[in-house]
């Protein structure tokens, strides 16, 4: 599974642009043009022997999105992008066999808000998308000739009609004032000699969702992600070539939410000078030695480790690794720790959440669900597909605009109940780092996203990206930057290695998840954690020769 730090792709584009939202389609034409098509294909659908899907849902996602990129106090681009994508799901056979698994997608295309229009896009894509339930059903129905089905599941959970009509709160936005503030932001670095390129770049993005389902739910809301992202990105090169990067981030749901600009230039003085110390910094070369893990590498590590592994659906498919299955009970992580994912949360300490949202994507309300309590596991993130002792779902069926629903994280918070001040875990790892004959060992801080597969055909390594690391003298307690290293190992062992858990929780936000059902937005919430031993070892690099001159913005000939 991909989990990155939302990036922009930079390119050239016009300057100009609005922040004026388009006028969306109102939810009763939606609706009527939804309904009318579903009731005909629910009624008529029919091919050979098969008459009409037993479900079918259809969704649709309005995207306008707004992107501003700026360097050194200048604009290098400015868009927007409209986006209509309609989404039909169609189900062959009934609740305990059907068409669909965890390789199940249904059909996607781009609708038009015009009623007939609409209707003609919805009738295109559920002829495909029944044709393909007819010819999955038939596949499925053979396999079941061929292998052993020891759990005996049901393929759709029964759960209530939901009906909610949300509107979309108003931006509020100067689009003359942030290009402005923007500008500045991105203009601070032009004192920094060191910084071989930097920009700053804003997201303001604007959606709603339609969802009808043959069950009788309707549902029209904003459609879930944080609608302000702001990040300020900055990357040097050592003496030997290496590129190092660095960044702060934000994300909030309005414009005014937006930290004001003595904050940006002190976040972005500090990113500098961290970067700094990166570009100066010797290469650690690969070691394994006890460690710190801040929080937002912590919440990274998490995520990869325990996160994905808990979703629902990975406890049935035999392709997955099935690391938890049959686990429910017992305990796998330590006692001090507990897991929980809570999309109903809207804010954590006065900053709002990437992964907030009311209703998932299968139009089941947003629950929390404790995960792991006290080291014991509970529970997994359940779509509508059922898994061995988990018959409904809990409200955590996501996917992007274009994908089928699975169970997905949203907010995932590790709390720690026996929480050490941060001073304490730094004596800690030097006790550690002196017991195991170690002349030092690490700190952790930010991340950059990470990976560990799933597929029990691939090795479950995982690995995480810090963004910093530093050597901490096992003697003295002195902290040296060190560079070209990531964190790897496998879940099951480093999580049985984690000693001790800090107080000092904090929101990485935001991130975008990638896996089977898409992109979707999450965070994580964290306090440090001390590991008793982790593996570092060589990033993936290319090494290109630092700048022959100076930036012009600092000759001094």
């Amino acid at each position: 599974m991909t989990f990155a730090f939302l990036f922009p792709l930079l390119a050239a584009s016009a300057f100009a642009f609005d922040l004026t939202p388009p006028a969306l389609p109102p939810d009763g034409e939606v609706f009527e043009a939804m309904q009318a098509e579903m009731n005909r294909s629910l009624k008529k659908l029919k091919v050979d022997d098969f008459g009409p899907p037993y479900f079918l849902a259809y969704r649709m996602v309005e995207d306008d999105v707004v992107r501003l990129v700026s360097s050194y106090g200048a604009t290098l681009r400015a868009e927007r992008e409209e986006e209509r994508t309609l989404y039909v799901e169609a189900r062959m056979g009934g609740e305990t066999l059907d068409n669909t698994d965890l390789t199940y997608h249904g059909k996607s295309g781009s609708a038009a808000a015009e009623p007939k229009v609409l209707r003609h896009n919805l009738w295109n894509l559920t002829d495909e998308a029944y044709k393909a339930a007819v010819a999955g059903f038939l596949e499925k129905k053979a396999k079941k000739a061929t292998e052993l089905d020891r759990d005996k599941l049901d393929d759709l959970s029964r759960e209530p009609a939901y009906t909610a009509a949300r509107p979309n709160p108003a931006l509020e936005a100067d689009a003359k004032a942030i290009k402005l503030s923007l500008q500045a932001a991105s203009g601070q670095f032009k004192k920094y000699p060191w910084i071989q390129g930097s920009y700053a770049y804003l997201e303001l993005e604007q959606s709603r969702r339609w969802l009808l389902t043959s069950e009788g739910t309707r549902i029209a809301s904003p459609y879930e992600h944080a609608s302000v992202v702001l990040i300020l990105n900055a990357w040097a090169r050592a003496e030997d070539g290496m590129r190092v990067d660095n960044r702060r981030s934000w994300a909030v749901n309005t414009p005014k939410d937006l930290p004001p600009m003595d904050v940006l230039i002190r976040e972005g003085d500090a990113l500098a000078q961290e970067l700094k110390a990166a570009q100066a910094a010797p290469v650690q070369p690969p070691f394994s030695a006890p460690a710190i893990l801040d929080p937002e590498v912590a919440g990274v590590f998490f995520h990869e480790a325990l996160g994905h592994k808990l979703e629902g659906q990975r406890q049935r498919d035999p392709n997955e690794s099935q690391v938890f299955k049959d686990q429910v009970g017992q305990k796998v992580i330590p006692e001090f720790l507990s897991l929980v994912d809570d999309p109903t949360m809207k804010e954590f300490e006065g900053q709002q959440l990437h992964g907030h949202y009311e209703y998932d994507d299968e139009g089941v309300p947003a629950q929390k669900v404790t995960l792991i309590d006290r080291g014991v596991l509970k529970g997994f993130l359940m779509s509508r597909w059922p898994v061995k002792g988990f018959p409904r779902s809990n409200g955590h069926g996501r996917a992007d605009a274009f994908h089928h629903p699975s169970g997905r994280m949203a907010n995932l918070m590790v709390i720690a109940h026996q929480p050490v001040p941060r001073d304490e875990l730094k004596k800690r790892l030097m006790a550690l780092a002196k017991a195991q004959g170690k002349p030092y060992g690490f700190l952790l801080v930010g991340s950059s996203g990470g990976e560990n597969p799933n597929n029990r055909r691939a090795a479950q390594t995982l690995e995480v990206r810090p963004r910093l690391v530093y050597k901490i003298d096992a003697e003295t307690g002195e902290e040296t930057a060190v560079r070209g290293v990531k964190m790897v190992g496998t879940p099951l062992v480093v999580l049985n290695r984690i000693a001790a858990a800090g107080d000092d929780a904090k929101l990485a936000n935001p991130f975008n998840c990638g896996a089977e059902s898409g992109q979707v937005p999450v965070d994580q919430i964290s306090p440090s954690l001390l590991v008793s031993t982790i593996e570092l070892q060589r990033v993936p690099e290319e090494r290109a020769r630092p700048p022959l001159l100076p930036s012009p913005f600092h000759d001094r000939d």
